[in-house]
């Protein structure tokens, strides 16, 4: 009787680890799969520890921190036949914004990049934005959110993870202000408003005259 008693239990045993093992590998196929649902989860915040930032500084390094070389990838426009690269904007401050049409800030600051780009534009500033494609459902959804907002810059279209790799695109929005040169001022994830633009744009250009890089 103890021996089958034990073996009872040991057959219970293995078929409620089994039941819990299928529990676990269902949420697992299940969660986490949605950009949305990801983006909640991490608040929409940058989880990655990134440490201390370092100075600004002149090095020929490419890389996604300040002082580095923005990686010059090129890009298909949106709605045209033609590429672009980053190194295209080379003369100009750049607010390189990479958003998705699912995420609720970069719904919220996009009018704010459209009126800093229509405010600063003259001024050699250029805003482009980065849509990160390969996170959306298709491309007539970024398409009707272009058209909705009425965006006046250039939209690239980042419809492989490279973008998402080199740029370490861990959440959005994330933006990186360049100077002239294509060198990495600062990079920020999350909202930005049109005052925070004006500021960034302040310290680029104080960086910038301090390396003594800026034409008189």
């Amino acid at each position: 009787m103890k021996g089958k008693h034990l073996s009872s239990v040991l057959i219970l045993t293995a078929a409620l680890l089994v039941a819990a093992y299928v529990v676990y590998d269902h949420r697992s196929d299940t969660q986490g799969n949605d950009p949305l649902d990801v983006y909640l989860e991490n608040e929409g915040i940058d989880v990655a520890d990134e440490g201390e930032v370092p100075d600004y500084e002149e090095v020929d390094e490419t890389g996604v921190r300040p002082g580095m070389l923005l990686k010059d990838i090129s890009l298909p426009v949106w709605d045209e036949e033609e590429e672009m690269s980053i190194s295209d904007f080379r003369g100009d401050y750049v607010v390189l914004n990479i958003w998705a049409t699912w995420c609720p800030p970069c719904r919220e600051e996009m009018p704010e990049l459209i009126q800093f780009q229509e405010d600063y534009g003259d001024a050699g500033v250029q805003v482009v934005g980065i849509n990160n494609t390969t996170q959306e459902p298709n491309e007539e959804t970024v398409g009707r959110f272009i058209d909705e907002f009425n965006i006046s810059f250039p939209t690239l279209m980042a419809r492989n993870n490279e973008v998402t790799l080199d740029y370490q695109v861990i959440a959005m929005p994330l933006t990186y202000i360049l100077d002239p040169d294509g060198r990495i001022i600062i990079r920020h994830t999350g909202y930005l408003d049109y005052g925070v633009l004006e500021e960034f744009l302040d310290e680029a250009k104080e960086r910038y005259e301090e390396n003594g890089e800026a034409s008189d």
